[in-house]
Order: C-alpha cells, then structure tokens, then sequence
C-alpha cells in the first residue's frame, strides 16, 4: 500500500496548483497596470440601471483621441452586494471645425498686358487643400496686375520722301535744287526726271522743261520691346478643417450577487468549481495508478508448448523493504522464474535487497546497475 505521507505529499500541490488554474481560466483576459502605474479617470456620469433583471452600471467618459480606451476598464469590482464585471465599450467621436481665413497668390503667363486679354487666365473661383484645412476661394478682381518678364531692343526704320516739280527753261540738272527741307529734316536729290512742256512755235526744240525731283531719307529709332507677360491675382476666402475634438466612451458593466461563502471569489461558479475538483480527482487517480504502475513487478515462469513465458503473477514492491512472495504461487511445477522490474523502480531499487519467499528457504537478490529499460533477474526454487 501506499505511503499516506507521500500521498498527501502528492495531493496537496497539486490540488492547489489545480484550483488556482480553474479560477485563473474562468477569467477573461484583461489589460492590467501595475498600481504604480495606473491612471484613474473620473467619469462625467454614472447609472445603475436593471435590464431584463440584472444589474447594469454603466460610466461615461470625455476623453482626448490620444488616451488608450483600454485604461478606462477596470477589473471585477463590489458594490451594494454586487460583483460587477466589465461586459462592453462604446465609443462615440466629438468632431469639431476649426476656420481659418486664407489668401493665394497664383501666377500665369499672359499674352499680352491687356487686361482684357488676362482675366479669362484666372477662373473665379480655386480649391484650396494644405494642412487639413480646405475650403473655395474667390478671385480678388482688383488684385490682377501684369508684369513684363523682360525687355529687348528693336530698330525701326522710318523713310520720308517728298516729290516737287519745277518748271525750267532748260533739262539742266544743274538747275534742280540738290535737296529740300521737310519735317524738320534735310532730304537729299535721290530721283530726277524731265519732260518737255512745250515747243518752239514751228520748231522741234522745247520751249521749257518740268523736272520731277524726288527727294528721300530714311532714318532710324531704338525701343524696348516686351519678351513676355506675367499676370498675378490674389484669391480670397476661409478654409475650414474638421478633426476629433474629444471622444465619449460608454463603459458597461454587468453584475452578480456575492455569493454567501466568504473568500470564494465570485468569477468562480459552483459548476467551474466542481470541474475543477473533478480534474483534480481524475490527475490524482491518474498519479496513483501511474505510481502503482511503476511499483509493479512482473513474475513470468517458461511454457514449454507455447515456447513464450507467462505471466504468473505480478506484485507490488515497496522501495523501503523489497519483498516478493513466490510461495503463493501453486500448481506451477518450474522451478525457475523470471522477475521484471520497470526502469524507475529497478533504478530507485540499484543496491538494494530483495527478500524472496519461496515457502521453503528464504531468498535474497540484490539489484545490480544496468543499462536498458526494464531489470530481470532469475529465481531459482
């Protein structure tokens, strides 16, 4: 038989160790600081409510986006004879707008500085989209202003000619003024031509000449000239950008009533309980069982027919005092058998004497070291 001092010895810590685990299961996985760490919220409202029957607490809560939500749960709590335990979390987003006014400069290329040409180069009205923030913005008619981009120079020329004819008594260039005064500027003699006016009554010989002069000069002037047109505006208008000002989250917790026993803790139900002591049971029988198991050792005796060897018998064998009893065994006529211990008893065994009972002088093994899994040794009657 068992030893009850060793058996206890077994039992105990694992019966604990069994219990603690069952009501460490039964719970649900929380996210727990550690008291030195811990961040208290007060919440701006608390109800205590029944629904179909149970008690409900409930706490609300205005927090920034920034704070965990996970902080605000707490573990099971007392209150008023109840055990309460967390059971959800709602969360509601606060938005809030905040405006600001906002001014755009935009620059385009311009075809020429008239405005007229300009203004279909700004459309009235311009998305505006940085920093969060947007909004519409309106043209600032008065603001469009046009700039040249850069200036070359340009020669032009400018001819002047003047044509005069003059009535002469002879086709003598000589005759013809070499140049003539016209808009403030001397033009020289560039073209002459001649035709006769008249004859000599009954002769062939002209009686006077008109010359046409052309008198001509080209001057020149430098002006700068545009390379391009740049047009700028000015847009106008309030830019608006919505984000999340606070959030209102809705802890609910639901409850149970104490239970009578004192120091049981409520997350612990009667059902749970008796698993867990049926678990316990089972891990001790199974202990024992194993326990005997191992404590067993096998005697065979050779059959000739079958050419296998029997088991006769098998016999518990105490550590402290060794004994077998080969006396009991009747009706086998061998006189050898053959004894089998398990690995861990054998190894528990290594050294020490084994009494054997035969009925008639007594016997004695003594349990050698090996190697392998199994001893056997050889009893002779």
């Amino acid at each position: 038989m068992l030893n009850r001092k060793k058996i206890r010895w077994i039992i105990t810590p694992v019966l604990a160790a069994l219990l603690f685990s069952a009501a460490g299961a039964t719970q649900e996985s929380e996210q727990v600081l550690l008291e030195g760490d811990q961040i208290r919220f007060e919440p701006i409202s608390t109800e205590m409510v029944e629904i179909n029957g149970v008690p409900t607490l409930t706490k609300t809560f205005e927090l920034s986006p920034e704070v965990d939500p996970a902080l605000l749960r707490e573990e099971p709590f007392s209150h008023d004879g109840y055990w309460y335990r967390y059971q959800r979390m709602d969360k509601s987003d606060q938005e809030t707008t905040d405006t600001l006014p906002v001014e755009e400069t935009v620059t385009v290329d311009a075809p020429s500085s008239e405005l007229a040409d300009v203004i279909d180069q700004f459309p009235a009205t311009r998305a505006y989209s940085k920093d969060g923030y947007t909004g519409e913005l309106l043209l600032d008619v008065q603001s469009i202003k046009v700039e040249a981009t850069g200036y070359s120079t340009v020669t032009d020329s400018h001819p002047h000619t003047v044509t005069k004819t003059y009535q002469l008594a002879y086709n003598d260039r000589s005759l013809v003024p070499k140049s003539v005064q016209s808009d403030g500027l001397t033009l020289p003699l560039t073209g002459l031509s001649w035709s006769e006016t008249a004859n000599v009554e009954d002769s062939d010989v002209p009686a006077s000449w008109t010359a046409t002069a052309t008198y001509s000069k080209t001057t020149y002037t430098n002006r700068q000239v545009a390379d391009g047109y740049q047009a700028t505006a000015v847009y106008k208008g309030e830019a608006a950008k919505t984000g999340i000002g606070s959030v209102i989250y809705t802890v609910t917790y639901t409850g149970s009533k104490i239970p009578v026993l004192p120091g049981l803790n409520p997350d612990i139900t009667v059902s749970q309980l008796a698993i867990a002591m049926g678990l316990a049971v089972l891990l001790i029988l199974l202990m024992i069982w194993r326990y005997i198991r191992w404590h067993i050792a096998r005697v065979y005796v050779y059959n000739e027919e079958r050419r296998i060897h029997d088991v006769v018998s098998r016999q518990y064998v105490r550590v402290r005092t060794p004994k077998l009893r080969l006396s009991a065994l009747q009706g086998h006529e061998e006189t050898e058998y053959t004894v089998i211990l398990r690995r861990r008893l054998a190894k528990r065994l290594v050294g020490r004497d084994i009494a054997i009972e035969t009925g008639g002088e007594g016997q004695h093994h003594v349990v050698e070291s090996f190697v392998g899994s199994d001893y056997a040794f050889q009893v002779q009657i």
